[in-house]
This record gives C-alpha cells, structure tokens and sequence, in this order.
C-alpha cells in the first residue's frame, strides 16, 4: 500500500495559481457595477453624467458637482438579493457637498462645489454549485497527461494513477464530481471632488478617488467514484485586500436650454493588493482515510494598474416636465498590468528520509508573460446608459433606465482559457434593468430604486474540457433608498 505523497502535487497547484490566476484575478477588481450609487442615479442607469448636481455623478464626472447651488446630504443603505437568492445589506452612497456662495455673476465665475462621498463600486456575493454525473473522465486524466513527472509522481503517491501512470479508472468506469464557487466581498470609493460654474454655460471638475477591496473566493472540486469507498476532495482558498487611487477631470456644456454634452476622463487605478491563498484536500479509499491535509499556499503582493476610462454623456431637458440621459464609456481591460509581484510559495516536500516538510520557495513571476497573455484574452467593454425621469407633479417623479455592458474578455479566452487546477467563471456581456421614483420638498427628498441586474457567464472546472460546465446568466437585484437635505 502507497502512502499519500501530496509533495508534487502541491507544487503542481501552488505555482499553477499564481501565474494563470493573476489576469483573472486583476479582472475582477478591475470591473465595476457601473450603475451603483445614489437611488435617483441607479434608476436611471446612471446615464447622469450631464446634469450633475448628484452625490454619484463625482465617480463619473466630477464637473457635476459646479451645477451645485446648495448644501447637499445624501444616505443610500440598499438591501440586496444574489443569484442563490442570499439576502444582503450594505452602504451604497454618502455623500456632502459644499457649496460656496454664488458670486452673483452672470460671465465668469459664478459658484462652485467641493465633495467628499462614498460610492460601492461592487458587490462580489454569488454561489454556483454544478453537479455532473456520469463522466467517463476524471481529474486523475489530467495527473497523468501531465508533461511533468513530478505531477504524475504525486497522483501515484495519491493512489490516484496506477503503478504505470495511467489513470486508476477502468474501462467504462464513470465518476459524478462537483464543482462549488462562491465569492464575496466589496469594491469602494471615496471621492474628493472639486466643480465650478463657468457663465451658467461651462462646468468643470477635477477629483481624486481613493479605492479599497475586500475579496474572498473560495472554490470546492469533489469527485466520487462509483466505488463509495473511493472519493477525494480538492478546496481552493483566495483571500484579497487592498487600496488604490485614481484622477478624474471632467465637463459639462450646457449647449442650449434643452441639449447639454458631458465628457470625463477616469486615469487608470492603481492598485497595491494583499493575497493570501491556500489549497486542502481530503483523500479516502478503501486503504486509507486521511484527514483534510494542507497542500500549499501562497502570500503575494503585488501592484494592479486597472484601464483608463473614457466617458461620453448627454443630456435633454424637456421643460420642467422631463430629462433624458445617455452614456457610453470605454475601458480597455487588455491595458490592465501587474507589477512588482513579491512573496512566497509554501508547500509539502518529500525529503530524502520520505518525510514530508513543510517548505518555502520565492515567488518567480514573469510580468512579461502575464501581460503577454492579458494582451491575447482581455477585450476592450463598451457600456451603454439611458435612462428618463418625469414629473408626475410638483414633488414626485418617475424614473426608468437600462445599461449593458459589453464582454471583458475575447472569444479567443472561452476556447483556451478552460483548463486550469482551479475553477473559473469567465464574465461576458451584462444587462441591467432599472426604475424607481422620488419625492421633493423644499429641502428633504427621498429617492427609491430597484436595479436588476442579468451577466451571462461560462464556468469551467479543472477537467480539460473546452466545454464549460455552466452557460447561464447570474442575477441579482439591488433595492436602495436614498434620504437628503439640500440647505
């Protein structure tokens, strides 16, 4: 009887993580939910970035804040549902805005506007468990396909290969296996944010956004043999944090009384990011049950620099009876890079004595190759906003919005991107649906939204299959209420 050997194996799928994970990974925090913020903004599809005079609008375009003429306060608390129909709640927005005095100009300088707000850029909350039966090939396949000897050692220490390095499944013999993934977390930002009014004609503004990430991504492979005393069980760990910073300038023209035209510029986010990763796995067979056994980890830092953004918007006032926004913005995610990789591998080692240890081994990482495969899989997203508001009368308003958002990712990543020693949900295009209402006195207001949100994905497992175990839409929706005071 052969003792369970994990020693190539966690090198196998320490290192395998470490470089194939990271684009994925840098995608991730690098995505937004492009319509989160205030109540009134969301259900419009956040299509605001030419009106202004809204706490969100300082992620977007920052010149939204020179269309101020008072104090503003804002509170959004929004209570979500995931794809797994998980309750939640969280802070969408804050925001304060500071008005100076109008200067009682009509040419020139007229006011201006500094803010300071909060907006979630993110919820990550999701779970997907996809079972499969019947299989005719297993994960023991990929041990022994495996070009390195030192992956087919571990499966034979395993008892998952036979003595001639071929899989232990006979002929004919099928397997059930499932596949678990489950993410949660937060993306934010803290804009401080400066708007000036130019003629009642020309706004302008300039801000800084200050990002912070919270991430946790926990994916379960078990596979069963049809034999009950023959099953395994391989649990991934992936834990983030981190901060970042970006610049945005932007403006608005008001063209005509009717037509107003807003542009923004977002830099690039840059990001320094703590991960923290680990990999366990429960063997039982007929000779053996073995506890839950570390394998390896990894403790990395290293630096994101996200796509800059490019924002387009207008805006129609009809009277005072109604507004129409649009919006498109771009980013490029093949721009993303990684940078200044640095920490360390941990794994089990057999030593010469046929003891396992528990070692260390520095991170190699090559930024050229990394970005090389970005360069090859990540695609340039196109979002498009509309969304409308009515007055009903004097104090309440109706509002209705829609937003889609283009796949990040190029055909090319779903045909070669689908082996991998650790499951991946590969995003493609996104839809949302918005609408809401609100209410106005003369100095308090309440604003409530309702934000559905469909993203199509393709989840592939660790079995070398260009055929994802998973082709369906996620959805989730988010229910806000914003409370103000404009003094």
């Amino acid at each position: 009887m052969r003792r369970l050997g994990l020693a190539a194996m966690g090198l196998f799928l320490g290192w395998g993580s470490i470089s194939a994970q990271n684009a994925y990974d840098a995608l991730s925090i690098s995505r937004e939910d492009p319509i989160l913020g205030t109540a009134r903004y969301s259900a419009m599809a956040g299509a605001f970035g030419a009106f202004g005079a809204n706490a969100t609008t300082m992620k977007d375009n920052p010149a939204g804040l020179g269309v101020y003429s008072k104090w503003d306060f804002t509170f959004t608390p929004n209570l979500y549902v995931t794809n797994d129909n998980s309750l939640g709640c969280n802070i969408n927005n804050f925001g304060l805005v500071i008005n100076f005095a109008n200067s009682g100009k009509k040419n020139g300088y007229v006011t201006s506007s500094f803010g300071i707000s909060y907006n979630r850029l993110k919820n990550f909350d999701r779970y997907s468990s996809i079972k499969r039966r019947n299989q005719a090939y297993s994960m023991t396949d990929v041990m022994a396909n495996q070009a390195s000897n030192a992956v087919r050692d571990a499966g034979w220490d395993l008892m998952l290969l036979n003595d001639d390095y071929t899989s232990t499944l006979k002929e004919g013999e099928l397997i059930d296996s499932r596949v678990r993934f489950k993410e949660k977390g937060s993306m934010g930002e803290w804009d401080f944010s400066y708007g000036m009014n130019v003629s009642n004609r020309f706004y302008w503004g300039i801000g800084l956004g200050v990002t912070s990430l919270d991430y946790t991504q926990k994916t379960c492979y078990d596979e069963l043999f049809y034999d009950p005393d023959e099953n395994w069980y391989l649990d991934n760990y992936y834990e983030a944090s981190g901060s970042g910073f970006n610049f945005k300038l932007g403006a608005i023209a008001r063209v005509t009384d009717f037509f107003r035209l807003g542009l923004a510029f977002h830099t690039p986010t840059f990001w320094t990011i703590d991960q923290y990763t680990d990999q366990n796995m429960d063997y039982q067979d007929k000779y053996a049950d073995v506890a839950r056994t570390e394998i390896s980890s990894t403790d990395l830092s290293y630096d994101l620099q996200t796509p800059l953004k490019l924002q387009a918007s207008m805006g129609f006032v009809i009277g005072k009876k109604a507004v129409v926004g649009l919006e498109y913005q771009y980013a490029d995610y093949s721009a993303m890079r990684i940078t200044d990789v640095d920490g360390d591998v941990f794994g089990n080692y057999r030593d010469s004595q046929d003891k396992m240890r528990w070692t260390s081994a520095y991170v190699d990482f090559d930024e050229t190759d990394e970005k090389e495969r970005i360069n090859e899989y990540m695609a340039a997203t196109h979002t498009i906003k509309a969304g409308a508001e009515v007055n009903i009368n004097k104090y309440f308003a109706a509002r209705l919005g829609a937003a889609f958002v283009t796949a990040p990712v190029k055909d090319d990543a779903y045909e070669n991107y689908y082996n991998s020693d650790y499951p991946v949900s590969l995003p493609q295009e996104t839809l949302y649906f918005t609408g809401g209402f609100g209410y106005r006195a003369q100095s308090f207001y309440v604003d409530l939204a309702a934000v559905y949100k469909r993203q199509q994905e393709k989840l592939y497992d660790y079995l070398p299959n260009k055929t994802p175990i998973s082709d369906d839409a996620l959805t989730n929706l988010n229910i806000m209420a914003t409370l103000g005071w404009k003094f």
